[in-house]
């Protein structure tokens, strides 16, 4: 299994620690390290809030540092509070029935979040649905549970989506309208406790937003019943407060509580597949150095991608997921000789500070010598009809074939 690909020097953050005072930053109190965790909940995964919720409300208690949650969930208005330290829930807003999945919901409620409760840091959960960079109403989305019909397979967050938008915009938050609200600085880090994040489109579209993500390159499982739902909050939250290597800790206990799970007593055909769960840490300042060894191998190979034989390469998406989440290292590696591979291992090593996989994903062998930490898309011919193949040559990322 590989682990850490790459930790950065131990960086200076012994102010940050004493998280239990408020400090005096140009004559306006602010406390020390705000995260916020924005909920969009407005839709299936309602029956997971009170599980993560309760996570939250334990790591809390060993944390130092504040968080601030926005919950939207199925049939309630929208509400802003943070948490004490005991984690009892202070009100900070109420609002009317909003769109949680609109950017600009988002990026009002990151400064709503600032403003109500200032900070010298401040970092950002998202915990929602996604299929990544894919935009609403792809393609694929019809070839859904048929499969699971016929077995009792763990269920997953696929497909972002509000169900009630309060009469604004569209029910799902897509990368590029992300991308175009937050800030480049937005947050010191972003963890998207989402699926298929993980990818390399959606990221360096956000590239400038925070300086590092901590995503899944699969799906990530919803199964509150059997504790396999999302993020171990109880565990990881007091790790988010630290540096980036306190970040990659958290990354290595998500893994490590889903490797070591306990599925006795579970309702699933094989309980087995709850142990499951890939996690990686991205370094956002590295993605465009990546962005141009990339591109340097596969600029004017468009033509070459689009016949790609792509059966051999490792994949991230379920039967739930749109069918587009390929290894990076196996699309690059196709596309460029010995000497660019070794080149772009190297970048991609300065990128992916931390991977790590469980040996499968649901019923997705992962294997540890295709596991860049990192999906990529490939633009194939057959593809060319559906919404997703023109979105993706809407991103930024699809300049390295140009």
């Amino acid at each position: 299994m590989n682990r850490f690909a790459k930790i950065l020097p131990l960086l200076s953050v012994i102010a940050v620690l004493f998280t239990g005072c408020w400090w005096k930053h140009g004559g306006e109190d602010k406390e020390p390290y705000t995260i916020l965790v924005y909920m969009a909940a407005d839709n299936s995964l309602d029956g997971q809030v009170d599980y993560s919720l309760n996570q939250l409300k334990q790591g809390i208690r060993n944390s130092n540092g504040t968080v601030v949650i926005y919950l939207d969930r199925e049939d309630d208005a929208p509400r802003l509070f943070k948490l004490s330290p005991e984690g009892q829930e202070i009100g900070l807003k109420d609002y009317l029935e909003e769109n949680s999945a609109d950017a600009s919901t988002l990026a009002r409620v990151i400064n709503e979040t600032r403003e109500l409760v200032p900070s010298e840091k401040f970092g950002l959960v998202i915990w929602s649905h996604s299929m990544g960079w894919v935009p609403d109403g792809y393609g694929q989305q019809a070839r859904i549970t048929s499969f699971r019909a016929n077995r009792n397979y763990p269920r997953t967050r696929y497909v972002s989506t509000d169900t009630n938008t309060g009469g604004s915009g569209s029910g799902a938050l897509e990368i590029k309208d992300m991308a175009a609200k937050l800030l480049p600085g937005t947050a010191s880090f972003i963890l998207f406790d989402v699926c298929l994040m993980a990818n390399v489109e959606a990221l360096y579209e956000i590239r400038h937003a925070c300086d590092y993500v901590i995503a899944s390159p699969t799906e990530v499982l919803a199964e509150a019943q059997y504790n396999a739902s999302g993020m171990p909050y109880a565990k990881v939250l007091p790790l988010l407060f630290g540096d980036v290597s306190d970040l990659a800790e958290a990354c290595e206990t998500c893994y490590n509580y889903y490797k070591n799970l306990y599925v006795g007593g579970v309702d699933i055909d094989e309980p087995e597949m709850l142990r499951s769960t890939t996690i990686s840490l991205i370094d956002m300042k590295e993605l465009d150095g990546l962005y141009s060894t990339v591109k340097g191998i596969l600029n004017g190979k468009l033509s070459q991608a689009e016949v790609l034989n792509v059966g051999g390469f490792q994949t991230y998406h379920t039967i739930s997921a749109a069918p587009v989440f390929f290894d990076m290292g196996d699309v690059v590696g196709a596309l460029s000789n010995t000497a660019q591979s070794l080149d772009f291992q190297s970048q991609l090593n300065r990128a992916v500070l931390y991977k790590a996989a469980t040996e499968k994903f649901i019923y997705i062998t992962i294997d540890p010598e295709h596991f860049s930490g990192l999906s990529m898309y490939v633009p194939l011919t057959k593809w060319k009809l559906n919404k997703e193949y023109t979105y993706y040559f809407g991103l930024d990322w699809a300049g390295v074939y140009e």
